[in-house]
């Protein structure tokens, strides 16, 4: 579909197709999963059984194991006439999900009472959140030293460490401090210990609260979790992307603590197939100055070092130099920076640099019926300086849109001299990007992974423990 309107080219990029077991192929990660099942990783077996771990109170142990017991015997939807809203069918190899569980004693590390009575009478926030981290990391340490040990450990946080550990002035369960986040150092100790953590706040845990994620859609994202960390590898793939392509997206971060440096956080989807990998960019100068608040851009000498580093990864899983280079950030490339990044990648033939931004003013709206955008819409303004995509908006696969208000697009802006030009291809990969995030069953998501998943893992190498530890570049660890 291609149509003019006021001289914007407006045209719709066809939802992109994944990948499943045996090559079969869906649009939607939940019927795809139900109807064939996950890629195999090695040779295929009807169930795959993972080792959980779990770290808790006596009762959020409980809760989780309750939890678990029932995804083994399935979750009815609170909504299920929604075709978004499926029930969750449960662990059974006629499902398609292809999973079980098992859960030990030893694998069980439990925060006693008295622990949580000390945290307690702890004065500050801050000892108190120093005190819990401490007691857990330990408990994580012990859980997944064992023989054999679990695949993965959730950390179902117990209501009292969040009573004590949140801050009061805020009503989210969320544990912070001004130099601390409780989820990235969760996350940081189970990349020290090998094995991939999943943490629980009370809220989701016992469905409590309005705007809760109901139990069958928590038990279809833990489920697709599951799957990816315990196996190691992806329950789905891209159906097209262009082969011999190094993609990848930047995002910044200042180390948390008194003088923290800026960073570069890097995220890479870098083959056909979608696997990605995470690399840290090491300590960069942020050359923006004062006319540009609220950004970060690189000198040309950091910019073309993490070029380099970025293809150097990239040839050490393909054996083979990329014929393109496509680079995805959150701010528009100066000059300095976009010839750092191609100097960088001076052997590429091909190099194409875009800004991707979350939001701007720019709406379509319905002429006839009722359906808003739909969802792979693309609109070209006069200029052709930028486009705008709607990587949200009406899913004719599931007859709706679910979400809220007007979908708003996200808007490409490429380097003028690094870009083909052909917005409808470089568009209808980052639409494939929305699709690539394993910690979620979602149809998609509003970013590409490319900067979606650079974001996340900025949060998590932020701490000041992130820069003593061999940092792993799976992206499991920090989901």
């Amino acid at each position: 579909m291609n149509r003019t309107m006021t001289g914007f080219e407006i045209t719709r990029i066809p939802e992109p197709k994944l990948v499943f077991a045996d090559g079969e192929e869906n649009k939607d990660p939940r019927a795809g999963l139900l109807e064939h099942g996950p890629c195999p990783i090695s040779e295929k077996v009807d169930i795959e059984v993972v080792n959980v771990g779990i770290v808790g109170s006596s009762r959020s142990i409980s809760r989780m194991e309750e939890l678990l017991r029932g995804m083994r015997s399935g979750i009815r939807s609170n909504e299920n006439r929604k075709r978004w809203k499926q029930n969750f069918p449960g662990f059974d190899s006629k499902t398609g999900i292809g999973i079980d569980y098992q859960t030990l004693d030893e694998w069980k590390g439990r925060i006693r009472p008295k622990d949580m009575q000390q945290i307690e009478e702890l004065p500050s926030r801050e000892d108190r959140v120093e005190f819990t981290l401490k007691l857990f990391n330990s408990h994580i340490q012990r859980v997944c030293s064992q023989t054999p040990k679990p695949d993965v450990v959730f950390v179902p946080v117990p209501q009292r460490i969040v009573d004590s550990c949140s801050d009061p002035s805020t009503d989210t369960q969320r544990i912070r401090t001004e130099t601390t986040n409780f989820h990235s150092q969760i996350k940081i100790s189970g990349m020290k210990n090998r094995t991939p953590t999943q943490l629980l706040l009370p809220r989701t845990l016992y469905q409590e609260g309005e705007d809760v994620q109901e139990e069958s859609e928590l038990a279809w994202n833990l489920a697709v979790g599951m799957l990816y960390k315990a196996r190691e590898g992806r329950p789905w793939k891209l159906a097209k992307l262009r082969s011999r392509t190094c993609y990848a997206g930047i995002s910044f971060y200042r180390e948390r603590g008194e003088g923290g440096e800026t960073r570069a956080a890097l995220a890479q989807v870098f083959i056909e197939n979608g696997r990605n990998f995470v690399i840290e960019g090491g300590e960069v100068e942020d050359i923006s100055g004062d006319d540009r608040p609220g950004e970060t851009h690189l000198s040309r000498e950091d910019a073309q070092r993490l070029a380099e580093d970025i293809l150097e990864q990239y040839g050490q899983y393909r054996d083979v130099y990329p014929d393109r280079f496509v680079l995805h950030k959150s701010s528009n490339f100066l000059d300095e920076e976009a010839q750092g990044f191609s100097d960088g990648a001076a052997d590429v033939p091909e190099k194409e640099f875009a800004a991707v931004r979350e939001r701007h003013p720019f709406r379509l709206f319905p002429g006839t019926g009722d359906h808003p955008a739909l969802r792979g819409t693309l609109a070209i303004p006069p200029g052709r300086r930028e486009c705008y995509l709607y990587t949200q908006g009406y899913v004719p696969e599931q007859s709706v849109y679910n979400g809220p208000g007007t979908p708003n697009p996200i808007v490409i802006h490429p380097h003028e001299e690094y870009f083909s030009q052909d917005y409808r291809r470089f568009c209808q990969e980052i639409l494939s990007f929305t699709k690539l995030d394993w910690n979620s069953s979602d149809f998609c998501k509003r970013l590409p992974v490319t900067l979606g998943i650079a974001q996340k893992v900025g949060g998590i190498l932020a701490e000041p423990e992130a820069s003593d530890i061999n940092l792993d570049t799976h992206y499991y660890y920090y989901m």
